[in-house]
């Protein structure tokens, strides 16, 4: 089987939607988007048609790779959005030559860092990425946790609560740049992301960034925790927390692809009250 390589933008929506769906058939986690939904994620997720790539068996579409590339402080990071092949060519190492004919692209583009995640579970996936190059650079948590965590939220003494919106901080340097790609700063506002400080005499302790559900009027659902950055103070970690997802309102809290790192915030959500849950993932990164 000698494979070709187009990029995704001399596809059409409909054959990239049905070969989308059809490339990520029987996986582990199924993924069936709509239209609406496939074609959304280019927008909210800053994926690129132009730098997506399709394997063809003679005129026949049969994998891809989704792309996309941001630039933080002067550094080109890519992400793979999703590495997807049809069950009848699983096994017949497409994959692999799908990923170096994905990279081609990005050095075109000088791309420094290449990043992507991983079921944790999905050890052949992970081989793959290894055998690429790849390095596995973290774990990635979920946590989940509903209802009022506290009566009351601890008191804020010298400290102080600062909240407004995501894109306000893109640019800044006050969250890590080499993230799992969706909870990055610059793409975390493109869905109504937020930013809480914990500030004690005008200084910055420590920041979280936040995604909250609610429509005006209504009961706040949910809040989704992306990352948080700062010092190790487990006090000053607490305190933030308790603000920033509103442990004394009764709503649905979670994490997502959340950097474990030395497990000190993971800890303190789960002493409050979040359990784990059973999807994880790998944080995986390669310099070209």
């Amino acid at each position: 089987m000698e494979l070709t390589f187009k990029k995704l933008s001399a596809m059409n929506f409909e054959k990239a939607h049905a070969l989308f769906n059809k490339g990520f058939e029987g996986y582990m986690i199924p993924m069936n988007l709509t239209m609406d939904q496939f074609v959304g994620r280019f927008g909210t997720e800053g994926l690129s048609t132009e730098l997506s790539v399709v394997a063809y068996d003679g005129e026949v579409p049969i994998g891809f790779v989704l792309q996309g590339i941001r630039e933080e402080a002067g550094v080109k990071i890519s992400w793979n959005g999703g590495t997807g092949i049809i069950p009848e060519y699983r096994g017949k190492l497409v994959g692999n030559q799908l990923i170096q004919e994905a990279e081609q692209i990005l050095r075109v583009h000088k791309v420094q860092i290449a990043t992507l995640e991983a079921l944790s579970e999905n050890l052949p996936a992970i081989r793959l990425y290894e055998k690429c190059g790849y390095q596995i650079a973290d774990k990635l948590v979920f946590l989940s946790g509903k209802g009022r965590l506290v009566e009351e939220l601890p008191p804020l003494e010298k400290y102080e609560i600062e909240r407004f919106p995501a894109f306000q901080i893109i640019g800044s340097e006050i969250f890590q740049a080499l993230v799992p790609w969706q909870t990055a700063a610059g793409i975390v506002p493109k869905v109504g992301g937020e930013v809480v400080l914990l500030t004690k005499e005008g200084i910055l302790k420590v920041a979280c960034l936040i995604r909250k559900k609610a429509v005006y009027g209504k009961k706040d659902e949910s809040i989704t925790l992306f990352q948080l950055s700062g010092n190790d103070n487990a006090a000053e970690i607490d305190l933030l927390l308790a603000y920033a997802l509103e442990y004394n309102q009764d709503l649905v809290r979670s994490t997502y692809n959340f950097i474990n790192g030395d497990g000190t915030i993971v800890t303190s959500l789960l002493k409050s009250g979040f359990e784990d849950t059973p999807i994880s993932q790998v944080f995986m990164t390669k310099s070209l």
